[in-house]
């Protein structure tokens, strides 16, 4: 888990637990509002505050994380000590404002402080579990991300030394050139791809030099229409999601016979980005068992979406009128 996440869940468990003491301690003087003694009984209503603190921090900090055999004996006990300080803490407390406390008996005020213990440590068990079942969500989910960027990279370089294999057989200077196109997209892929995100910028000029390739390498074959309108290029992405698109694009249209056009179109504003990518696609046509089997760059693309952006991308994918269209609505937010 990266550090700027961990200190985000610092934040909120802060934020949560100020919330909670806030209400708990001002709840007396929402009670006593009419009364002549307010202050006086907000000050003897939480008197056993201190000890509670303690109580609860030394729960949430040691306790709650702790394995041991003997661990329920020795929390017994604990909560046994902290109740008899307690009491002895806020009776002095109560003798300095009440000179003489009526019907007052220690079994009682001690069962109300052990009650109020466990009824607090038990509300912040539960702020306790959420937060590491949220931590450990994120383990998964952040092992889960790698493991699918992990099927992208090779599967990405893998394409793009096929397609310059072609000009190193004949000599062709254009090789020359595809390679340093090459070396770049390595850089990019090895230092920019590790991270969570990049700027829309970084992320089209890669793909922009994978199209530069393919254009070369198919230039019988494909052609690409290209459009662009990007009014805030430093927005950030989860790097290696578009390209997806675009290789699945190229690899089947280089399968199919005669020239044929690819249409890409990226538009970003604020933070909205609406991508498109339109191949010809023929039903009819048989895939090889070896095409078949790079299908997984959409299926992982979804999986990468649905991870990194819930609740925040619509992606449609239509294969109707000899098109296989995708399109992708993304909140960058």
């Amino acid at each position: 888990m990266t550090l700027f996440r961990i200190e985000n869940i610092i934040k909120k468990e802060v934020y949560l637990h100020l919330i909670f003491w806030t209400l708990y301690i001002s709840y007396p003087l929402l009670k006593y509002t009419e009364s002549n003694y307010i202050f006086i009984q907000w000050i003897t209503s939480n008197s056993n505050v201190p000890l509670l603190l303690a109580t609860v921090y030394i729960c949430y900090y040691f306790f709650f994380s702790w394995r041991n055999t003997y661990k329920i004996p020795v929390l017994l006990l604990f909560f046994l000590l902290m109740t008899i300080l307690g009491v002895l803490f806020s009776e002095y407390i109560l003798s300095l404002y009440i000179y003489h406390l009526e019907n007052y008996s220690y079994k009682k005020h001690a069962f109300g402080v052990l009650g109020e213990y466990i009824l607090v440590c038990l509300i912040f068990y539960s702020f306790y579990s959420f937060k590491k079942s949220y931590i450990l969500s994120n383990h998964l989910r952040i092992a889960e991300l790698k493991n699918l960027k992990s099927q992208i990279n090779p599967h990405f370089l893998f394409n793009t030394l096929n397609n310059i294999y072609a000009y190193t057989l004949t000599n062709d200077a254009k090789a020359s050139e595809l390679i340093l196109k090459l070396s770049d997209n390595f850089k990019y892929v090895l230092n920019e791809g590790k991270k969570e995100k990049v700027s829309i910028q970084l992320d089209w000029e890669h793909i922009k030099d994978y199209i530069y390739i393919n254009s070369l390498r198919w230039e019988d074959k494909i052609t690409f229409d290209v459009s662009e309108d990007i009014t805030n290029n430093n927005v950030l992405i989860s790097p290696l999601i578009l390209l997806t698109f675009v290789e699945n694009a190229v690899k089947y249209t280089s399968k199919l016979k005669g020239k044929n056009k690819i249409a890409i179109g990226l538009k970003v504003s604020d933070e909205k980005l609406f991508f498109s990518c339109v191949n010809p696609y023929n039903n009819a046509y048989e895939l090889t068992d070896d095409w078949k089997s790079s299908g997984i760059g959409l299926n992982n693309t979804k999986k990468r979406l649905a991870l990194l952006y819930p609740n925040q991308h619509e992606l449609k994918i239509d294969d109707q009128n000899n098109q296989f269209t995708v399109t992708l609505k993304l909140s960058l937010c």
